[in-house]
């Protein structure tokens, strides 16, 4: 699991509209200020509705600095939840509101005005959640903070969040009770989907074939991977993925102890270059098959937001567990090594 809300004065729809004087104009700046000038000088910075990604303000990065400024109108009202892209790339999250705002790259939330340094605590208490691997407790975080935030940008957040991870069977009747302009959110809509997704390739389904490609460029489907007969874990990775990378002892060690007789591991390269991936299963001698290049089709198949994302098929191809860690993965092997001892 890597897996890595709204105080309303004045509402207009999900995100509100804190007044500040009748007809005074709200104006939301945010000053940039980047370490790594050799990385970002001469980029594009942009300011991106998380709502529906519309780019809402952008400039150029300059001798490491940047400064974009944003006046609410009829048609987007702060406070607003944006992200920060450079260069295309999502950077940091920042809710645009009234007052001088403050971004650096050594961080993830813009901070300096109310809001933000709310989300900001609010932030840090869900990634150290996430570092339980515990998704019960995870979801039950962010449901809370979403509930808390309803009238605020901060609530859009959460909300996706939750919806992101939580059971397909959960998520209609969540919605059926949500604001409508959080409904309506096109992120809102994406997740619904992939939780869809998500319910048919849950437990006790059967697995669903897709293509990729091996080293060399050549077509393979997943199906050709499988071996019946044996437990099949598929590692969905990157080799951009830092906690993907971490976790490969583990599977390595999991492989070394089931691999004989019980166990194959496929793994299955997710939004990555080919040249990245190989470069990355030569660094770490990989032994087992690596599906390349088949970008965002697994997401949209099995219906996963982050990675690795493991997905356990018994020897029949039937899914056993979704998302679970390597060391559940253990777990069930062992379990089911000493049934079959019996």
């Amino acid at each position: 699991m890597k897996i890595k809300n709204l105080s309303r004065i004045f509402a207009v729809g999900l995100f509100g509209l804190a007044l500040f004087g009748c007809g005074q104009p709200k104006v939301a700046s945010l000053n940039v200020t980047v370490s790594d000038k050799d990385k970002f000088e001469g980029k594009t910075i942009e300011i991106v509705s998380f709502a529906d990604s519309t780019i809402l303000a952008s400039s150029v990065i300059t001798d490491g600095k940047a400064k974009l400024i944003f006046n609410d109108n009829d048609s987007v009202q702060l406070p607003l939840f944006t992200q920060i892209m450079v260069d295309g790339r999502t950077r940091a999250y920042y809710i645009m509101e009234a007052g001088n705002a403050q971004f650096s790259d050594s961080v993830s939330v813009a901070s300096m005005t109310p809001l933000n340094d709310k989300f900001t605590g609010l932030l840090a208490e869900l990634d150290s959640i996430e570092n339980l691997d515990d998704m019960n407790l995870y979801l039950d975080y962010a449901e809370k903070v979403y509930n808390d935030n309803k009238d605020n940008p901060i609530g859009a957040y959460f909300g996706v969040e939750w919806i992101k991870y939580a059971e397909p069977q959960k998520v209609d009747s969540f919605l059926n009770v949500a604001p409508v302009d959080f409904r309506a959110m096109r992120k809102v809509k994406q997740c619904e989907e992939s939780a869809r997704h998500r319910a048919l390739t849950a437990p006790g389904e059967k697995y669903t074939d897709f293509a990729g490609e091996t080293e060399r460029g050549k077509k393979i489907k997943l199906s050709s991977l499988i071996k019946p007969g044996k437990y099949t874990l598929i590692d969905f990775w990157a080799s951009w993925c830092p906690y993907c990378i971490k976790e490969l002892p583990d599977l390595q060690q999991l492989y070394a102890d089931f691999g004989d007789k019980d166990l194959e591991i496929i793994g299955v390269a997710v939004r990555d270059k080919t040249e990245d991936t190989a470069n990355m299963v030569a660094k770490h001698n990989l032994t087992w098959p690596v599906m390349y290049n088949t970008q965002r089709v697994p997401y949209d198949i099995y219906g996963f937001s982050g990675i690795p994302h493991h997905i356990l098929l018994d020897p029949d191809g039937v899914i056993v567990s979704r998302g679970e860690t390597a060391a559940q993965i253990r777990q069930r092997l062992e379990a089911a090594k000493g049934e079959t001892a019996n």
